[in-house]
């Protein structure tokens, strides 16, 4: 590059010498020279000109291509992460499917060897634990109907998170089946969370943690009454409890049938009853006592 740009200035040199010889007879001997020195200056900024808008297309040009690079690098790993997401996820649709039809040996298949999950206070192997407490389920009949919603994954690396809202009906015929579920349907929502490994074989299910929401009262407990019955300190005006007529400083004094002398007794009977069923319960307001029937709802 340097080599050329020698050339091409001797030659413009040259060529100005060429042209003194030619006017000396009109012009001194200083005049001339000055305007050589002119001439190869005016040549030689031209040329440096050049020389630099060339190094700063080329700069361009290299910026260009690596930011490029770098914006497609970035689409192709949010597309990989969004792709992995939705793998994730369907893994753990297809273990509440299996789960609901109890099809045990295809829910083993999306698990690692030694998948772990925690119902209470410990771990403990997914099996034979949850085929063995579903089986009686299986033998009264028991039909099992999910409603998955609201499922949300994150990925880092070979390690995805995945938390799914699991609402469910069950129902039977039988009465084995009524005398397992109280009744002859039940509602129950659960919320789900599964830490998952990417495999050889795809993403399988490493760890699993279930936790059962109790249906939705609509009432915030008054913790300073300790006797006497659960003070009501808020009602939701949307809630069961509102809807019914309960109102804030009721004190709920039975709940389905049990008597309820303080904030403890109510929430040992928060799994007492499912979602939709129709419970009696009774307050006292002021003097005045009062039953309502409260339908609970699914809690949100």
């Amino acid at each position: 590059m340097f080599e050329g740009v020698s050339v091409d200035v001797g030659l413009q040199s040259c060529s100005a010498l060429a042209r003194v010889h030619e006017t000396l007879s009109g012009q001194t001997q200083l005049e001339a020279v000055r305007n050589v020195r002119t001439d190869f200056v005016v040549n030689s900024v031209c040329l440096r000109g050049k020389t630099k808008m060339q190094r700063r297309v080329g700069v361009l040009f290299a910026t260009t291509v690596v930011i490029s690079f770098v914006v497609g690098a970035c689409r192709m790993r949010t597309a990989s992460e969004e792709d992995d997401k939705k793998a994730a996820i369907n893994v753990v649709l297809a273990h509440e499917q299996g789960v609901q039809t109890y099809d045990f040996d295809k829910v083993d298949s999306l698990h690692t060897p030694n998948a772990r999950s925690i119902e209470e206070s410990y771990p403990q192997p997914f099996e034979p634990g949850e085929r063995q407490s579903y089986q009686p389920n299986k033998d009264a009949g028991v039909r099992i109907d999910y409603h998955p919603q609201d499922a949300v994954a994150e990925v880092r690396g070979n390690v995805a998170w995945v938390t799914v809202t699991l609402h469910s009906v069950w129902t039977a015929d039988t009465p084995a089946g009524r005398a397992i579920l109280s009744g002859s349907v039940g509602h129950v929502t659960y919320v789900e969370s599964f830490i998952l490994v990417k495999t050889p074989a795809g993403w399988k299910i490493a760890f699993g943690h279930t936790t059962m929401l109790p249906p939705n009262f609509g009432v915030q407990a008054d913790s300073q009454q300790e006797h006497g019955g659960m003070k009501f300190a808020e009602v939701s005006e949307g809630g069961p409890a509102g809807k019914a007529g309960f109102k804030s400083g009721d004190v709920l004094i039975d709940y389905g049938g049990q008597k309820i002398e303080n904030g403890n007794d109510f929430y040992n009977l928060r799994y007492a009853h499912y979602e939709g069923e129709k419970v009696m319960v009774t307050v006292m307001r002021g003097q005045e006592k009062i039953t309502k029937e409260v339908t609970l709802e699914a809690m949100k």
